[in-house]
């Protein structure tokens, strides 16, 4: 089972459903991840101290890879929600992914603090900056992110079953519907949606 949780699914969105939108709530607000913040959002993936550690070199060499070039707009873009306190507990943001492909990155809600739709709240409010010119929306996630999944078909997400291979990484989306039948309440499964990409291969 454990290599079926981590199978790669990816998944498209052309346009979006508004109707699932929701607002910030109340004694929330949203905020860009700050430069003296950036260890917090490398640690946002993972649920215990011990699994940061783990992984910090991965998140290390993520970064410098991907943002590394661009660290203003990396800040500019990535967002926090946070409590009160000024506490992040949910993260997320849009990236051009080689400057051309719009992608959602790294949406996370804390463990704590999950079950208050604050990762719907998030993504709405990420949602309504997209312009005509920002689709298709793209987005990267595993079996096992099935609540994640279900969120993001609320939204008009759906799983690419094309290419085979999706920016070095398996399309293995046949392997991730078994897991995923097995976790998600039936009414949810039944909800997933597919669709082939016109891109090449990335």
């Amino acid at each position: 089972m454990k290599q079926l949780e981590e199978s790669h699914i990816f998944m498209c969105c052309t346009k979006l459903r508004e109707q699932a939108f929701t607002p910030i709530p109340a004694g929330y607000r949203l905020r860009c991840c700050r430069p003296e913040e950036l260890l917090i959002w490398k640690d946002f993936p993972f649920d215990t101290p011990e699994q940061a550690e783990e992984h910090r070199p991965f998140m290390d060499a993520y970064f410098s890879q991907t943002y590394g070039e661009q660290q203003e707009l990396f800040y500019r873009s990535c967002l926090f929600l946070c409590d009160e306190q000024d506490r992040p507990l949910c993260t997320g943001f849009l990236w051009k992914h080689y400057g051309k492909y719009t992608t959602l990155h790294w949406l996370k809600t804390k463990k704590e603090a999950e079950g208050r739709g604050l990762g719907r709240a998030l993504l709405s409010t990420i949602f309504r900056q997209v312009g005509a010119k920002d689709y298709p929306l793209y987005l990267h996630t595993h079996a096992d992110c099935e609540r994640a999944m279900h969120l993001y078909t609320d939204f008009g997400f759906r799983i690419l079953t094309e290419p085979e291979q999706i920016d070095g990484r398996p399309n293995q989306w046949q392997q991730a519907l078994i897991y995923l039948q097995n976790k998600m309440p039936p009414a949810y499964f039944a909800a997933l949606e597919f669709t082939v990409s016109d891109e090449e291969s990335r």
